[in-house]
């Protein structure tokens, strides 16, 4: 009797050729397009789903809603992605405000769920990144979020980033969001003074945190740069721009979503949230907090 063992293997690892002709360059691929699916739906608001019988399950990326401003930045909303079984509705999540409707509103289809971005002053839920300087949110999956930073210091990774802290020295700068899945918001920079004062940057990530406002001080304010975003088609989306003045300005830039640009601050108004998540900019003196960008929701078969 032959020994089965002795055969050379003919499977996959054996045949494996490592021909530039045989793979596709990572850069020109999706980051998240599950293999062999097609992406058949995107959905931006809340309703009816209809998809075609005998499709048992589907596969789907989603985010929440960005995180309003608040003097500081508020945080990118969550993204989760996984099969669930067919649905016949949604829930996209609304970008928040500033005041009590901040927090970004979670996107859910079937048994896939993503939360919304912390307002400015608040923390972030479901995977969404903190407002500038607090936590942000575990993710749907159990990823750990990033902690409350400290004053001045940049927010922390996580799957949530955290926001950055506050600035709180004359002459000084606020902490930047932290950069993971969701970025967190820039840290807004009120200290009272004559001298510059600067906000923090938002957080880079698959969605960006918006960026810090700059207010109250006599002299220079400058609002920090939304964080940029990444698409599900490897396209970067880039944060807005802050705003400079002497004793006015100061107006943070809004962060990126996974499907669009934040927008810029002009004057004392911040910029809002790109869409797909993007957490809005922080106030400069005397002006309007932006609104983060809406959820999405990507559906494959």
């Amino acid at each position: 009797m032959s020994n089965p063992l002795s055969k050379k293997p003919t499977g996959q690892v054996s045949g494996w050729d490592n021909s530039s002709s045989n793979y596709t360059d990572l850069a020109q691929t999706s980051f998240g397009a599950p293999y062999g699916l097609q992406l058949r739906q995107t959905i931006l608001s809340s309703g009816a789903v209809t998809i075609p019988a005998g499709i048992p399950f589907v596969y789907v990326i989603m985010t929440g809603g960005g995180g309003g401003g608040s003097n500081s930045g508020g945080g990118g909303g969550g993204v989760s992605w996984g099969w669930t079984v067919p649905q016949s509705s949604c829930i996209i999540g609304a970008g928040g405000v500033s005041g009590s409707a901040g927090l970004g509103g979670y996107t859910r289809y079937g048994y896939i769920i993503a939360g919304g971005g912390g307002q400015g002053s608040s923390g972030g839920v479901l995977g969404g990144g903190g407002g500038g300087g607090n936590s942000g949110g575990v993710n749907y999956y159990g990823i750990p979020n990033g902690a409350t930073p400290a004053a001045n210091a940049n927010g922390n990774i996580g799957a949530g980033a955290g926001g950055g802290g506050s600035n709180t020295t004359l002459n000084g700068t606020a902490g930047n969001g932290g950069s993971g899945i969701s970025g967190g918001g820039g840290g807004a920079s009120p200290v009272s003074g004559t001298g510059t004062s600067t906000g923090g940057n938002g957080g880079l990530g698959l969605v960006g945190g918006g960026g810090g406002g700059a207010y109250t001080n006599t002299g220079t304010r400058t609002g920090g740069t939304g964080g940029n975003g990444l698409g599900i088609d490897g396209t970067v989306y880039t944060g807005g721009t802050g705003t400079t003045g002497t004793s006015t300005n100061g107006a943070g830039g809004g962060g990126a979503g996974i499907a669009g640009n934040g927008s810029n601050a002009s004057g004392t108004t911040s910029g809002n949230g790109g869409l797909g998540g993007g957490g809005a900019g922080g106030l400069g003196g005397g002006g309007t907090d932006g609104t983060g960008g809406a959820g999405i929701l990507y559906i494959y078969y």
